[in-house]
């Protein structure tokens, strides 16, 4: 019994010393896990998204006078293309359905997790003001 514990002491003693020496505490463990993470982003930043959602965004034969903001969750695959979109906030089906269309066409600068390109996810906004895409805060008028 005693040359058990006398063995069991050594080995914790060992394993301490050994920890130590090779520098494997959990604390540097997560250190050494943790990486730089960047989002997917839109070449030419947030005024490119703007001037592209304009350029493409295509008002429905029926508008209707709604004022809001559609949300579309757009996922980035690893090679910059977009892998799906699904509506997070919505205002009516016909403009959610071109905004998905929209963000459908969108190319990105993939996510990357370290050096490595991975998936990411990305939130648009589309502000609309009368039933028209603006990104001003001023109300839209027909003239």
């Amino acid at each position: 019994m005693r040359y058990f514990i006398l063995l069991l002491f050594l080995l914790l003693v060992a394993s301490a010393k050994a920890q130590f020496f090779f520098d494997f505490s959990p604390r540097q463990q997560m250190e050494q896990r943790r990486e730089t993470v960047t989002p997917p982003t839109y070449k030419g930043g947030d005024e490119a998204v703007k001037a592209y959602l304009q350029r493409n965004f295509k008002q429905p034969l029926v508008r209707e006078k709604v004022d809001g903001r559609i949300v579309v969750a757009v996922i980035v695959n690893a090679k910059g293309n977009v892998e799906s979109a699904q509506i997070i906030r919505s205002l009516t089906k016909s403009l959610d359905a071109e905004a998905i269309k929209v963000c459908k066409k969108m190319k990105f600068k993939p996510a990357t997790s370290g050096k490595k390109k991975v998936r990411g996810r990305v939130d648009i906004a589309f502000p609309i003001r009368n039933g028209k895409l603006s990104f001003l805060n001023l109300p839209t008028t027909d003239v």
